[in-house]
């Protein structure tokens, strides 16, 4: 066993990490009465883990949304946010009707589209959520025969999974990530990706239901006991609502991008961009609430809430990831973004 000193030298917490740090090593120091020993030293009292650890939480968000912001501006992510939109509303339709067939499996078709479309005017307002069923019972014609089934099928999910090519586009960006294997190689990945995804997102749907369920059970049972039992609802359906919102961008913020990460690099990002979609669906709805735009518009007013609440979660979606990328790079104490393109160039 190797010794560390006399009790005096004894090692703080620190440094016991700093010597089992495969980065470190602690020196070997001649005896002068004996054999070589390795006594206790400060090997990094300043090494890179320390640093992070000494930084305190909340100026390590500061930080990171500082940086964030900055990125977002420097990279050009409000017209790759503009890309991500032009492409969410062309796949909406099939990506909500694939969710719905896959919970469609537990639930039955009707109950599953009568769930998500509760999720949808919960999450989005009345008028936006009506597009997107309208976009939903597009996606859902099919004609007859087993080749147009086919061919239908095959078509739902090359389109469903273009929002999600142009996510990984927009990541890979981001994160400054090369992307592996040749061109047909990468989109049979990305295809397979995205509809792995689309399908998570079913199941995800399902087990809102399941605790959304079980929340509104244990509200029965307490209703009568416990005065404030709605407001309690209110607020576990909000907290249920938001991790919801973090699981769906977490799993797409480690997935998609062609880069190795970690769930706790990505999912302090997912849980900010769920707490900021939450409070921009909030502003957006008091804006078309309060505004005279929808009653100018007149029956496109829907569609028009559609359009500025896919673009505003196309921009939130990206800035989330610029400040998953910063605080990943604080958490780790790499470079940031910006220094990094100034050596790059």
């Amino acid at each position: 066993m190797t010794s560390y000193g006399t009790g005096r030298h004894r090692p703080s917490p620190r440094q016991r990490r700093c010597a089992t740090s495969p980065r470190w090593r602690p020196p070997t120091i001649p005896h002068p009465n004996g054999p070589l020993r390795t006594p206790w030293q400060p090997l990094c009292p300043r090494s890179v883990y320390a640093a992070r650890m000494e930084m305190p939480m909340l100026k390590m968000l500061w930080t990171a949304t500082r940086r964030s912001a900055e990125a977002f501006i420097d990279n050009g992510d409000l017209s790759r946010g503009a890309a991500i939109a032009f492409y969410a509303v062309t796949s909406i339709g099939p990506v909500l009707l694939i969710i719905v067939a896959v919970a469609g499996l537990v639930l039955g078709e009707d109950a599953a589209q009568g769930a998500l479309m509760g999720k949808l005017h919960h999450w989005m307002g009345d008028q936006a959520a009506s597009f997107l069923q309208t976009a939903i019972g597009s996606a859902s014609n099919t004609h007859a025969g087993i080749l147009a089934s086919i061919i239908g099928v095959v078509s739902l999910i090359i389109t469903a999974s273009g929002v999600f090519g142009e996510m990984q586009t927009a990541l890979n960006a981001i994160w400054r990530a090369q992307p592996e294997g040749d061109s047909v190689t990468r989109l049979i990945k990305v295809r397979l990706t995205s509809l792995g995804l689309v399908v998570a997102l079913g199941f995800l749907l399902l087990v809102s239901l399941v605790i959304g369920a079980a929340i509104a059970a244990v509200g029965q049972a307490l209703h009568a006991i416990l005065p404030f039992t709605e407001g309690l609802l209110h607020f576990l359906n909000f907290i249920v609502s938001l991790a919801l919102l973090a699981a769906i961008f977490a799993a797409i913020y480690k997935v998609l991008p062609d880069t190795p990460l970690t769930w706790s690099d990505v999912i302090i990002g997912a849980m900010v961009t769920a707490l900021l979609i939450t409070i921009g669906k909030l502003a957006i709805g008091i804006y078309l609430g309060t505004s005279a735009v929808m009653s100018s518009f007149g029956a496109a007013g829907s569609v028009l809430a559609s359009l500025l609440w896919v673009y505003y979660s196309a921009q939130i979606f990206l800035y989330g990831a610029e400040f998953t990328r910063a605080f990943s790079d604080l958490r780790h104490a790499r470079k940031p973004a910006s220094v990094e393109r100034a050596q790059a160039g």
